[in-house]
């Protein structure tokens, strides 16, 4: 940290090592008592909160699978059923000794932390919640607690850990706040008699709710309990009678949360008070507003009181008269004669509230105005966090002077503008900085392990990617996942050298510092409600290489070199499309501006392109057989891609090793392999880099690409579309691809539930002006409307005489499943589809091959080789290590349809058995874990890296 010259920051700290938020009882007993001592009430009362979380999760099994079953399925009638079973399960452990000890030890924490609210609350008038010490009645608890937790509590508790609480951690929520929320109750519900029973929805709630019990009783509410649950979440029998007994008794149920994004938990958890007995208007929900999204509409008209975004206590806190009193307790040795502040925005849910400011102040050697930026950072030790990272990365982030009462305040560069959002994204940061500073910040943050695997239900990236991967397995994807899937993803992307991540590298904020570029926002990322915890710092490079794919390979053969290791290639895979998945969340809630949701969907499918080509085509030009340029007199080969060489994960398109082994195959006895497809140029560009393939037809053949020239020719001049789009970007919820030229894709939803169009609308479109001279193609995902004309065998015939072939050639091969391929399979010598053709393509007389998909391609390269490819010495792969082995199994899962499964579920267990144990990392100058993966920061003829 560097401090203002002269000053002496009030919460200035020692280089420590920086903890882990995602902290076990242990360690959070022993900040507890570490608190205490320091008589930091707060601190002292987030830690017992803490403990509370977890020994509540831990003793109604919120991490098991039936847990997040019955969540899943809340309000269904399978749900119902795996509810009653989940109380009878949570009941039944509950009468082991070792539980009850937990449940004793428990009722102590419990009270300590509403002994410690009432200190935290008693101080809100004073302003000052973290000083003071801790009351007799919190010692004497403190006393009983112990000094250390017993052996048996922290062998039940092992491997439980903390959830860091959005409020306090990521919304810049404070306990005033809660103060303000209790007051507009008071004067809505004024009757001090009137039973209360305040329900804190954990994780937040568990932080919440003692504050406002607290407070309540403060204004003179005689019957208040506190109490917190998880969403849909088991009941024990005393539980559920002491809520049926609160329910007859006319008590009012307060619900206490997090801001509401689409109020889910809150409802969940309000569905069960209905149906222990409560009414809907005795069940209140107590909550804060964002100023970025209005509050949903809740079934039930359950009333509300709301703290608008407006009166956030954090408002206040960044207004010039409070920023004078912060700086004035940072800074004893100096006078601050003046303050000026913007008006701070209203909060929002992605990021921390953020003000620029100049302070001038006087000390010994005069006066001095100096430039800083104030930022929420988080209450309490959540945010003092941000200190210690600082303080840890001196020099690669911002220097920071201080914190005080949930903010922190960094230096703003001269010359750094007012707008803060006009900081350089990680996009336009040179690629050695980037890599320096996840280097650094992987060395000066280790941490002891990677507990990444102790955060099931809590999305961290190894849960995501499960999500994401499992997109393959249709319905099986529920039980795969438990038995083959997660475990696959934790032990691939588990890592023995744990640090610290950033977690926000691909649409970071920069600013040049004095020895190179510094980061803005280093400690938002990691423990954020924005979930993706994970503990490798490789994951951070491969967010900053999605941003800068032209610099991938040289980045992390930089990286590799630098920390002595090398990333798998099947992590590395895995880790760029989660990336995808999450930039693609957040293009489409708003949060960020770019990349756009169609560039992070691209982004995703190129991970998997350039992972799977380095397994089944890379090898390609060891063999000497062919020169894979695509410049030698072979025949030529068309091929679909959608449905043919690619199909759907989780909303977007990737190969699987049949197709992978079709084209390696095709290339490898000589082919020439051209992409038919809709897609548009730049998406058909990444798969002509990846594949190492000379060109293709996109947009339907609206446009041909040349890739050894790069170049690209339109083969239509209109119609035009600028009125089409308008329409479809004013219709709720409708996407449209900016990646178009001449046709027009647009797609409902996000992910892997995007959609095409509904019917009605596709007909009210088309009947319509502004479609004149488009016809509609309906895919699943998307709707296209494409320029009357246009067929793709005109666009490969266009492009054949662009690559300079004989006049009158035809392709050898053409494979496609939909009608708009049919022109082209009629054209070619040998014209097939795969078992999934459409209806259309069948009634054209097309030969259709037994097995759908990606195997259906394979089956019709067989027809032209003469043996299945792969099978022969001029197409055979190189054996895969036991993890690409595993993520290509769990590819190739759908790629034979239904039929095909069993054995392809089969072999994804065989591999997923060989994957004895976490991803390896293997040190620098070994083998990578991909055979077939080019030497990184090796490009290769016609293949832009």
């Amino acid at each position: 940290m560097v401090p203002i010259p002269g000053s002496h920051p009030l919460d200035a700290l020692p280089r420590p090592v920086v903890p882990d938020l995602h902290a076990d009882v242990p360690e959070l007993h022993r900040g507890l008592l570490d608190a205490a001592g320091r008589g930091d009430s707060l601190d002292a009362y987030l830690y017992a909160a803490g403990i509370m979380q977890v020994c509540e999760d831990r003793l109604t099994g919120t991490s098991w699978l039936l847990s997040r079953a019955a969540v899943h399925l809340d309000g269904t009638g399978a749900g119902t059923v795996l509810r009653h079973a989940l109380n009878g399960t949570v009941t039944a452990s509950g009468l082991t000794f070792a539980t009850r000890r937990l449940a004793a030890w428990l009722s102590v924490v419990c009270r300590l932390t509403n002994a410690l609210a009432d200190e935290v609350t008693a101080r809100l008038p004073d302003g000052d919640t973290d000083r003071g010490g801790c009351g007799e009645r919190a010692a004497a608890l403190l006393e009983r607690l112990g000094a250390e937790v017993p052996r048996p509590i922290a062998a039940l508790l092992d491997g439980c850990v903390l959830r860091p609480p959005s409020c306090f951690r990521s919304f810049d929520q404070h306990p005033r706040d809660i103060a303000e929320l209790v007051t507009r109750f008071v004067r809505r519900y004024p009757d001090r008699n009137r039973a209360l029973l305040v329900i804190g929805v954990r994780t937040s709630g568990t932080y919440l709710a003692p504050l406002a019990g607290s407070l309540l009783r403060a204004e003179g509410y005689t019957g208040v309990q506190v109490r917190t649950t998880r969403p849909a979440g088991p009941s024990l029998r005393a539980d559920a009678a002491e809520l049926r007994s609160a329910a007859r008794d006319d008590t009012l149920a307060l619900l206490i949360d997090d801001p509401p994004i689409t109020g889910g938990s809150l409802v969940r958890v309000a569905r069960g008070l209905l149906r222990a007995g409560f009414p809907p208007e005795r069940v209140l929900l107590l909550t804060a507003a964002f100023g970025d999204r209005s509050l949903p509409a809740l079934e039930h008209g359950f009333p509300q009181v709301v703290l608008p975004p407006q009166e956030w206590h954090i408002r206040d806190r960044m207004r010039a008269r409070e920023l004078r009193r912060t700086l004035a307790a940072l800074l004893p040795d100096q006078e601050v004669l003046a303050v000026s502040a913007d008006e701070p925005s209203l909060p929002s849910r992605w990021s921390h509230l953020e003000v620029p400011l100049t302070a001038r102040l006087r000390s010994g050697t005069g006066d001095t105005d100096v430039q800083l930026v104030a930022q929420g950072a988080g209450t309490g030790y959540f945010g003092r966090h941000a200190l210690a990272v600082a303080d840890a990365l001196d020099g690669l982030v911002p220097p920071i002077q201080g914190f005080h009462d949930g903010v922190l305040l960094r230096e703003r560069r001269a010359g750094e503008p007012d707008l803060l959002p006009g900081l350089a994204p990680t996009r336009r940061i040179p690629a050695d900085d980037v890599v320096r500073y996840v280097v650094q910040r992987r060395s000066r943050l280790p941490l002891p392990t990677d507990r990444g695997p102790l955060l099931t239900g809590r999305q961290p990236v190894w849960e995501i990617a499960a999500r994401v991967f499992a997109g393959r397995c249709g319905r099986l994807a529920a039980p795969l996942r438990a038995l083959l899937i997660d475990p696959l993803l934790r032990d691939l992307l588990h890592t023995s050298s744990a640090s610290l991540v950033d977690g926000e590298m691909t649409c970071g904020r920069w600013w040049p510092g004095r020895g190179g570029w510094t980061k803005a926002d280093f400690d938002e990322g990691h423990f954020s409600h924005l979930d993706l915890a994970a503990y490798d710092a490789a994951f951070d490079l491969a967010g900053a290489a999605q941003s800068q794919p032209e610099h991938a390979d040289r980045m992390l053969a930089d990286y590799e070199r630098l920390t002595g290791s090398r990333v798998p290639a099947a992590r590395w895979c895995v880790y760029g499309a989660t990336h995808g998945w999450n930039a693609e969340r957040l293009a489409h809630s708003g949060a960020a501006a770019e990349p756009g949701e169609a560039e992070a969907r691209r982004a995703r499918s190129r991970a998997l392109q350039e992972y799977l080509a380095g397994l089944y085509l890379d090898t390609l030009g060891e063999t000497g057989d062919m020169d894979w340029t695509a410049r030698s007199p072979g025949q030529w080969c068309a091929l679909d891609v959608d449905g043919v060489l690619e199909s759907d994960l989780a909303g977007a398109p990737a190969s699987s090793p049949a197709g992978m082994l079709a084209l390696r195959g095709l290339r490898g006895h000589g082919y020439r392999v051209l992409l038919a497809t809709g897609r548009s140029v730049p998406e058909l560009r990444d798969r002509c880099r990846a594949y190492g393939l000379r060109g293709g037809v996109a947009e339907y053949g609206a446009v041909v690409y040349d890739a050894g020239r790069d170049r690209c020719v339109p083969l239509v001049t209109g119609p035009d579309r600028s009125a089409l789009m308008r329409v479809l970007s004013e219709l709720p919820s409708v996407s449209v691809d900016p990646q178009y030229r001449f046709c027009v894709r647009a797609s409902r939803g996000w992910g892997a539930g995007r959609v095409a169009l509904d019917s009605r609308t596709v007909r009210e479109l088309a009947d319509s002006p502004h479609a004149a001279g488009f016809v509609a193609v309906q895919g699943e995902t998307q709707t296209d409307f494409v320029p009357v004309g246009v067929d793709k065998a005109t666009g490969f015939a266009a492009l054949l005489d662009l690559l300079g072939a004989p006049a009158g050639v035809r392709p050898v091969l053409a494979v496609g499943d939909s009608a708009t391929d049919i022109p082209l399979l009629r054209w070619a010598h040998a014209g097939l589809a795969p078992g999934n053709a459409a209806p259309e393509v069948r009634a054209a007389g097309v030969t259709v091959m037994r097995r759908p998909y990606q195997a259906g391609l394979a089956d019709a390269v067989a027809r032209l080789l003469g043996h299945a490819p792969g099978h022969c010495a001029m197409c055979r792969v190189p054996a895969l290590s036991p993890a690409d082995a595993a993520l290509t199994a769990l590819l190739a899962v759908p790629e034979a349809g239904r039929a095909g499964m069993p054995v392809r579920l089969a072999r994804l267990a065989r591999a997923r058995a060989a994957v004895t144990g976490p991803g390896s990392e293997p040190a620098a100058g070994r083998p990578s874990a991909a055979p077939g993966r080019r030497a990184a920061g090796q490009g290769r003829p016609g293949r832009s890296r």
